[in-house]
């Protein structure tokens, strides 16, 4: 899953479940997320991350894999 895609299927759960969302630059080619009161670091890279990271950032954000089936 590239990082893009991500933070999109982020954004939509958020909207649908009226979270708020913040997403701030951090150095470089991060990415610093809040989502209701947890925040995680995405990288923002062309390529796909990796699958232990993507479970990292949702694990930050107390989501799961399902949730962002949306």
């Amino acid at each position: 899953m590239k990082s893009a895609d991500l933070l999109r299927r982020q954004n939509r759960l958020a909207t649908r479940r009226g979270w708020d969302i913040v997403e701030t630059q951090g150095s470089g080619s991060h990415l610093k997320v809040g989502l209701s009161g947890k925040t995680t670091v995405i990288a923002m890279h062309r390529m796909d991350v990796p699958p232990g990271t993507v479970r990292k950032v949702l694990t930050d954000l107390g989501l799961t894999l399902d949730d962002l089936e949306v």
